[in-house]
């Protein structure tokens, strides 16, 4: 059982925030957000040596589009499942399920590893990884999440959620790049292995940390079925209107936007761009890392500003705007900088709709209804196939300026047609 300190509680006298700069690091101040936010960074340095080593992979045994968003497609895919796990995630020990988690997906990691560097790899071995791994990220990813919100007060909140995002951002912008000079040197054999010794890493830091904020009450959950359980936890966002809106909105930005970008860039590269090189489609996912960083980093410092309505749909349009201007683009300078630009805006709308289905949702509920938020992470397959299957009759340019014109006129019917979301303050 987590422990609960009444000291710490919801219900405690709020801490002050220091305004300004001074507080954009506010929330590292907390001893076990703090471990939290370490395990964050390895994580996260882990996640994209291997998205740039997957994609290299797939497309250099398949040269096929389609197939390579689909091998992404499928790794993503198991958070479709999100609320199941999130069931999971409220009746039994946070800390313990996320240290399991990551012992399993450790292991695997350390075994496609010793299958590269022996040189017996697949096209079939890229789909079961990946969707083994995506399996195993099912669980990790919701509890990680919700443990967020159990390592800081409420009002540090969207302060420790952009925090995450600058974590998981701030690798992006040398892991990919690392990943691709590794592969040019020594193969991709090694990513996967240093994917594994920072996943270990991992394990041994989650030992002394403890959940601490409105934590639950596990064995009451446990007490009702798990069908109950799940139940509840749709209803909750069927019925309160804010969240559902802000989760249909997530599901729409992942859906056009992002399973389009991440899935299709390992054929943007050699396609539009005329590059062989893995290197080079490191240095792009690096561009997204620090237009990652740069987004987050201001959602940290402004994590006060309360009309956070306006603001994930300003950073939706944004998002959709660049994409839309990706399309156009063919030259390497050119489109790492529309891609930084749109992670900017693509990290705001993600940040800003976490840390408000956060707020919005009681604790005995937060593992559930942060399930059926991630949920859009699921959904990247949907958008990676359909962006595959336009690139392969059409063009991958052709199928970012789709995903983007469906985005842009989505949040415009959005912002016309729901006050609530505009009006939502927090």
């Amino acid at each position: 059982m987590e422990r609960s300190s009444s000291a710490s509680s919801e219900t405690a006298v709020p801490n002050v925030i220091p305004s300004g700069w001074a507080g954009t690091f506010h929330s590292l101040s907390y001893r076990n957000y703090r471990l939290l936010w370490v395990t964050s960074l390895m994580v996260s340095g882990g996640v994209w040596l291997q998205q740039v080593s997957l994609g290299w992979l797939a497309y250099q045994m398949t040269e096929s589009p389609l197939q390579v968003g689909s091998i992404l497609g499928v790794r993503s895919a198991p958070l479709i499942l999100a609320p199941f796990t999130g069931v999971l995630v409220d009746r039994f020990d946070r800390r313990i399920m996320l240290i399991v988690a990551q012992v399993l997906v450790t292991i695997l990691v350390f075994s496609f590893s010793l299958l590269l560097y022996l040189g017996i790899e697949q096209v079939w071995h890229l789909y079961v990884f990946a969707l083994v791994f995506g399996l195993i990220w099912a669980v990790n990813n919701p509890v990680r999440q919700t443990l967020v919100a159990n390592s800081v007060p409420r009002e540090a909140l969207m302060n420790a959620t952009a925090l995450s995002a600058v974590a998981f951002n701030s690798m992006r912008t040398i892991g990919p790049s690392i990943g691709g000079l590794l592969i040019v040197l020594v193969g991709p054999a090694l990513n996967f292995f240093i994917q594994g010794v920072l996943f270990l890493g991992v394990i041994l830091i989650l030992i002394p940390y403890r959940a601490e904020y409105g934590t639950s009450n596990s064995s009451a959950n446990r007490e009702t079925s798990v069908l109950r359980n799940l139940i509840e936890g749709f209803k909750y966002v069927l019925g309160h209107r804010p969240t559902l809106l802000v989760v249909l909105m997530s599901f729409v930005v992942t859906i056009t936007l992002l399973g389009a970008v991440f899935n299709m860039l390992p054929v943007f590269v050699p396609e539009v761009l005329g590059s062989q090189r893995s290197d080079d489609l490191g240095l792009l996912m690096t561009a997204l890392g620090a237009g990652g960083v740069v987004g987050t980093i201001i959602m940290a410092r402004f994590s006060q500003f309360r009309h956070k309505g306006i603001q994930s749909l300003v950073s939706f349009a944004g998002a959709a705007i660049s994409v839309i201007i990706l399309s156009q683009v063919s030259a390497f300078w050119a489109a790492a900088a529309i891609l930084a630009l749109y992670q900017v805006f693509a990290q705001g709308v993600l940040t800003t709709n976490m840390t408000m289905v956060q707020s919005m949702t009681p604790d005995h509920l937060r593992g559930r209804v942060v399930g059926v938020y991630q949920m859009e992470i699921g959904l990247m397959p949907i958008g990676g196939v359909v962006a595959g299957a336009i690139a392969t009759h059409w063009g991958v340019g052709t199928a970012f300026l789709i995903g983007g014109i469906v985005g842009l006129i989505v949040v415009t019917l959005i912002a016309a047609f729901s006050p609530s979301i505009r009006r939502l303050q927090m």
